[in-house]
Parts: C-alpha cells; structure tokens; sequence
C-alpha cells in the first residue's frame, strides 16, 4: 500500500509539471520573443530592453531569442502574440489597421520631423485609455516603442513634382498610402519580402520605405538610383507582450519591466540613430539625393491636412473617436516639441 501511494503521489507531481509555466525551482522565467526578421535595426531596441530584463532581474528572466521569422511574418505578429505562440514581439498598426485603428494614427503622413518626440508621444498615446483598449481586446499589453524609423522614397527616375509622383508606380502604406490616395495616386501595396524583387523587375518604380537604415541594410540602394531623404512618416512599431504572460510574472519582474519601458523610449531612438548615421553615409554613396522642389512640398503640405481628415471621417463612420484620438497626439507632439 505504501508503494502505490508512493506511485500516485509521484504521477501527481508529474502530471502537475506538464501544465506548469516556464519557471524552475529556482524561479527562473523563460520568456519566447519573436523576431519576424533577422537581427537588425528593426530589433535593436527589443534586444537592448531584453539585455536589461535579464541583467535588472539578476537573471530571474530569461529570453528564448527567435530571429529570421520562423514562426510568421510582420502581419502575423499580433495574432500569434494573442493566441500565445511566442510572448512577445514587436508589430506595426500600420500592417493590421483593422485590429489596431486608433493607434494607426502615429502613422498619419507630415506629422512631426522631430523623431524621438514623435516616439514619445506615440509611447504615451498607446497607454491612454481609447488606444490601450486595443491592444487589450487582442489580449496584450503594450510595452515600448520598439522600431520608430523614418519612411522616405526611393525611385528608379528622380521625382521632383506631383507630376512625377503620378508618372511612377509606387509602392506605398500607412501615411504616404494615405496622401498619394488625396491625390488620386495608385498605391500598390507590395509586402515588404516581395519589394526587391518587385523593384529590380520595375513592377514598381518608385517605394516608399523604412530608410536610410532599413532600405540600406536590406539593398535596396543597389536597386534603386535615386532617394529622397524627406520624412514622409514615422513608422510606429510597438513591442507587445501577451496579456495573460504578463499578468502571470511577479510583482517586482513588473516594477523593472515597466521602469524599463519608459527608459527604452529614448534609448530605442539612440540607438537606431547611430544605425542611420551610418546607413545615410552608405546609401548616400549609392544613390543620388533628389528632393521635391520647395513649391510641391508645400503643395504635400495643403493635401496633408485632407488625408488627416479623410483618417478621422473614416473612424468616426465605423463608431470611433478618431477626432478626440488626433487632437490627442497632435498636443502630446506639441507637448514633447515635435
């Protein structure tokens, strides 16, 4: 008799083991992070901050550490954080606007040339409560700003004018997607795998993409001749981490986790600025740097306000506050100077 209670206190404790979280005797908490590229500029705040939970927690977190996108791609990010198949990763809204339509507003088109103040403001928009209501019906929580990169053209021909604008085939999203549609301008929206390839092939001529550091690093210097280095946009990339992962750690891994994330703010934007000071050097010995004349930019200027409008008229007709959302970002960029 004593052998079997033995025998069922033992598969107890086995079974018990099966349905446990990740962390040991010890306490040890393993997190899954998920990289839907390589390592590169697209990450490197998300390493530094992963780097700083292990060293601020004495090791109490570790990180499993996926790159190359094994488990899906940019698109796929917020779903499988939902669902639980890695904890955490970084997304961009502007890849899932339906899931995320508030929150798309930091990719509203000529908003701020000051990046590090618009990372601020989207840092602080995405903890109010209209815009963290979204990431919380997708069973997450909102982290940090991870990548916040400038979005500027490269083409095959040097753009100069609107009229140039209309003569090319443009690959586009987010705020530039938006103006270009003001303007009565075809966007084709090419996945960012299939851009080189579409670009060599002139299927498009023009794109307008993360840059200097993103297009430097994945080539598209050597495929294109000509580069504006104007902002369009900031593109927002949001590290989230699953909502019930998170609500599981313990208090302190909390309190350093989320002192982490207000610090990572500004450390994110240093660090992908000495990617772009490099990349900028790089890619400026590759292409040739055309700009809009002063006059079309100004005339980029007046339609802005339009695709701002067009943005708020299409959250308010799906029952949103799109309105209070947007004057909400545009007084914390006021109130960050960007």
């Amino acid at each position: 008799m004593k052998l079997l209670k033995t025998l069922c206190a033992s598969a107890l404790v086995a079974a018990a083991s099966l349905t446990m979280p990740a962390i040991s005797a010890a306490e040890e908490i393993d997190l899954k992070y998920h990289a839907f590229t390589g390592k590169g500029p697209s990450n490197l705040a998300t390493r530094w901050w992963m780097d700083e939970v292990e060293k601020r927690t004495d090791g109490k977190v570790k990180f499993t550490r996926i790159f190359g996108g094994p488990l899906g791609k940019l698109s796929g990010q917020p779903e499988n954080i939902k669902v639980g198949a890695f904890d955490l990763g970084e997304f961009s809204p502007v890849y899932n606007p339906g899931l995320f339509p508030l929150a798309n507003v930091t990719s509203l088109p000529f908003m701020s040339d000051n990046a590090l103040a618009h990372a601020q403001a989207g840092h602080e928009l995405f903890k109010s409560p209209a815009v963290e209501a979204e990431f919380t019906a997708m069973n997450q929580k909102y982290l940090f700003p991870g990548l916040w990169t400038s979005i500027q053209l490269l083409s095959h021909d040097p753009i100069r004018s609107i009229e140039d604008l209309k003569s090319a085939k443009i690959r586009a999203h987010g705020g530039a997607a938006e103006i270009l549609k003001e303007l009565d301008i075809t966007v084709y929206g090419i996945p960012w795998g299939e851009l080189p390839a579409a670009a060599e092939r002139k299927v498009v001529t023009a794109a307008i993409i993360g840059s200097p550091a993103d297009a430097y690093a994945f080539g598209f210097g050597e495929i294109f001749s000509y580069w504006d280095d104007e902002d369009w946009f900031f593109f927002p990339m949001p590290v989230t981490i699953n909502l019930d992962t998170w609500n599981a750690l313990p208090d302190d891994v909390k309190t350093v986790i989320e002192e982490l994330n207000d610090e990572t703010v500004m450390k994110a934007r240093s660090l992908l600025e000495v990617a772009e000071i490099e990349s900028h050097a790089k890619l400026s010995a590759q292409t040739e740097i055309v700009k809009l004349d002063e006059a079309e930019k100004a005339k980029m200027l007046d339609v802005r306000n339009a695709a701002w409008q067009s943005w708020v008229d299409a959250r308010e007709k799906d029952g949103l506050a799109g309105q209070a959302v947007l004057d909400d970002f545009l007084k914390l960029l006021e109130k960050h100077e960007g």
